[in-house]
């Protein structure tokens, strides 16, 4: 429902017609994002013992501003190629019981901040002023995970990481005038398996091995200042 409530609020915009179909410019971007994030945690190894246990998985949502820099560089009468850089002021954080664990109270938390993406875009002119186009780039985060229960034990386990993964995404943008332009887009990032260590917080190290499989789905509407 957010997803098409979007969608259909760009598509109003869709009317105007700028003088000229120039795409080669440099451009300022500023968007108002929608992120969900599915988490599934899987535990390796604890205390030494190869568990290989399913603890269970989770979805996180957050809204977002996004900023982007970036530029097309090459156009041909039908075709348009370009990059950009891309930051969310984003906080994805979810918690969820772990399937199995020592009590109710054993929580695992999932949180992702600073998504930083570098992509690349292959754009087709599909009318005079409007731009379908296709995004394939590289996406860091920063993530932290929780381990935590206070029964019937109190234990704290807790580790950051820096993560990578590759992003996929579709989008539209429309010119409105030389200097502005309107964009719709929707990239998913497959974050893979990330495999860490957890510290303890709490007693002497631990031997805490676990791996968490994330992707991250992202939907944008702005607008570019272009120059």
């Amino acid at each position: 429902m957010k997803y098409t409530t979007l969608l259909l609020a760009s598509l109003w915009f869709v009317n105007a017609q700028a003088q000229n179909s120039d795409w080669k410019f440099c451009s300022l971007g500023l968007s108002a994002s929608i992120m969900e994030s599915s988490n599934q945690w899987t535990t390796e190894v604890y205390q030494g013992v190869v568990l290989n246990q399913d603890a269970g998985s989770v979805d996180a949502d957050d809204t977002a501003i996004a900023l982007q820099l970036g530029c097309n560089f090459w156009e041909s009468e039908q075709w348009v190629f370009g990059a950009k850089l891309a930051a969310n002021d984003n906080k994805l954080q979810e918690s969820q019981v772990y399937e199995g664990g020592v009590s109710p109270d054993n929580l695992l938390t999932y949180q992702i901040e600073d998504i930083v993406s570098l992509i690349g875009k292959i754009g087709f002119k599909s009318s005079k002023n409007g731009l379908i186009y296709g995004n394939l780039g590289y996406t860091q985060t920063s993530h932290l995970y929780t381990d935590i229960t206070q029964t019937p034990v109190n234990f704290s386990f807790r580790k950051r990481e820096s993560q990578r993964g590759w992003l996929l995404g579709v989008g539209y943008e429309h010119l409105m005038s030389d200097q502005l332009s309107i964009f719709a887009e929707y990239n998913y990032t497959d974050l893979g398996e990330n495999k860490f260590v957890l510290d303890d917080l709490l007693y002497a190290p631990t031997e805490y091995r676990a791996k968490v499989d994330q992707d991250i789905s992202q939907f944008n509407i702005g607008v570019n200042f272009n120059f």
